[in-house]
């Protein structure tokens, strides 16, 4: 069985101190941004939005944004793709 590749996005948290919230974007879905109050919903919450991004740009035959890896640090999902 072959394995399978993957996409990888970087995600950007963020914390306003003055609003008391977090925020989530993944710059090559577009801007893609999530807030909330908490880091582990804005993580769950990001995840989730991307992955509903990504299967409707598949569902309407569009392409898959990528995104380079350029950067040392920084938190990446990894998305299955056939």
């Amino acid at each position: 069985m072959m394995a399978k590749k993957g996409l990888h996005y970087q995600i950007k948290f963020n914390y306003e101190p003055a609003l008391g919230v977090f925020s989530a974007t993944i710059p090559a879905l577009q801007g893609l941004t999530i807030t909330g109050e908490t880091f582990a919903e804005v993580e769950a919450n990001i995840k989730a939005a991307a992955l509903q991004y990504l299967e409707k740009l598949h569902l309407e035959n569009e392409p898959l944004p990528l995104d380079e890896r350029d950067l040392i640090e920084g938190i990446y999902i990894r998305i299955p793709r056939e």
